[in-house]
């Protein structure tokens, strides 16, 4: 018989068969370690995106509690401001659930360039401290894990917290004094004739008559450093004025008594002239960063008022954005419906502020007081 040695060596050699038991006992052991680390990794990639979720929904509640409680000077309307912002960002596509136990009211405060420390239960607080949480015994329950019993663990406590801070700011507030603002809201600026509630033989660089543009944004200023006096902020402000020229008249001070002293040398002699928007915004620029009383780490904030249209000098959209490249945030206001309401909200734009609009002395009285309360916030932790 004759035996073909191919087939004879497949029968009877014993080491193939050795071979692939062995790598039979290998994968039974080596495939569910790999199983298991891959199950690990999920759900620690898990985890740390829940983590991220919940600093930013943390982040974002804090900012809204911190910029309620600064507008209304209300703790209940902060908190109740923070569970709504919570409530529309998810964790693990659970709507986050804020208790009042995680939402803290304090005051935050540095020595020098050192850290914010934050103290709860301050009698005027300037912070809003939020704690995201998902554990055992919060509102939501721990965070599930896409992969439940590996090493044992079915689910995971976490937890983060953030801390607004309504901090230093910088104001300068930047007047329009050309010759309309002697003029009332509801008149045209053109002279001749005078003003209408100006005295006989009235002329330019008289005291501002009575019944003015100029003494409706005085009214304004007063209602915006009373906004400012009882905010929990740090702020201090300069004066700029401008018509055809532009003059840093008060630099940044914390003594707003000042602010109407400056102006009330205007308003015993209210000359006329021209309308350069962008000197005025660039000598505001000078006041915020440039001076010796700018202060290192403030918030930088430009608020531009004019009752009419930019004639002469740089153009205030250049202007604005040089600020917005110093860090200066611009809030325009026009006054009047003589003023130049797309140029201005073209300055707010590039000044990444906002743009407001007032007819009369009352409406403007309100737009003060309103940006008073839009000052910068801070994320401290």
């Amino acid at each position: 018989m004759i035996v073909n040695p191919k087939t004879s060596s497949r029968r009877t050699n014993p080491t193939a068969v050795d071979r692939r038991g062995s790598v039979l006992v290998l994968m039974s052991i080596v495939l569910p370690m790999m199983l298991i680390l891959a199950a690990f990794a999920i759900n620690s990639a898990s985890i740390e995106l829940r983590r991220t979720e919940m600093t930013i929904v943390s982040d974002i509640a804090a900012r809204a509690g911190s910029r309620e409680l600064t507008m209304s000077k209300s703790e209940e309307a902060a908190r109740r401001r923070a569970k709504q912002l919570a409530k529309r960002n998810k964790v693990g596509n659970v709507p986050l659930t804020l208790e009042d136990s995680d939402i803290e009211f304090g005051t935050a405060m540095r020595q020098g360039t050192a850290r914010y420390d934050f103290t709860q239960g301050t009698p005027h607080p300037n912070s809003v401290r939020i704690f995201a949480r998902r554990k055992t015994g919060s509102a939501d329950g721990p965070l599930s894990l896409p992969f439940p019993g590996i090493l044992g663990h079915h689910a995971v406590n976490s937890e983060q917290h953030a801390i607004s801070t309504q901090v230093l700011v910088d104001i300068a507030l930047v007047i329009d004094r050309s010759g309309s603002m002697a003029y009332a809201s509801n008149e045209p600026a053109v002279y001749p004739p005078s003003p209408s509630s100006a005295p006989e033989g009235w002329d330019f660089c008289d005291p501002a008559p009575p019944i003015s543009r100029w003494r409706d944004m005085l009214a304004a200023v007063d209602v915006f450093t009373t906004e400012i006096t009882n905010s929990p902020t740090d702020e201090r402000v300069a004066v700029v004025t401008y018509n055809g020229s532009a003059t840093i008249d008060q630099p940044l001070t914390a003594d707003f008594t000042k602010i109407a002293t400056t102006l009330d040398t205007y308003t015993q002699s209210l000359c006329a002239g021209g309308t350069n928007i962008g000197g005025g915004i660039g000598q505001g620029i000078e006041a915020l960063i440039n001076r010796v009383e700018s202060r290192t780490g403030a918030s930088k904030v430009i608020v531009v008022l004019t009752d009419g249209i930019h004639n002469q000098g740089t153009d205030p959209v250049s202007a604005a954005k040089q600020a917005s490249s110093g860090g200066a945030m611009i809030f325009s206001v026009t006054f009047s419906d003589e003023a130049d309401q797309n140029r201005m909200q073209k300055v707010a734009e590039k000044g990444y502020g906002k743009h407001f609009h007032a007819q009369n002395g009352d409406e403007l009285k309100i737009v003060f007081a309103e940006i008073a309360k839009r000052m910068p916030t801070l994320l401290t932790k």
